[in-house]
């Protein structure tokens, strides 16, 4: 469960940049040309979803483990 986590992050943070409005490949899709606030929607769902999980992470209340960091000590 740990390493979903992280992937979800990771997904959530890329979503959230893929999809703001000034981004090159979505500039000229549907929902962004036609102007208006909900542009900003899926890009600051994203975000938001992604300080959440970040926020719960700091709580203690959810465990994300880094695949770059080391494995633990088992002592007997």
């Amino acid at each position: 469960m740990e390493f979903l986590w992280f992937w979800i992050l990771l997904i959530l943070v890329v979503f959230a940049v893929a999809t703001m409005p000034s981004w090159g490949y979505t500039r000229d899709r549907w929902p962004y040309r036609y102007g208006g606030r909900y542009r900003y929607y899926p890009s600051a769902g994203a975000g938001l979803a992604a300080v959440l999980v970040l926020l719960l992470f700091w709580l203690g209340l959810i465990v994300i483990a880094w695949p770059w960091a080391t494995a633990p000590v088992v002592v007997q």
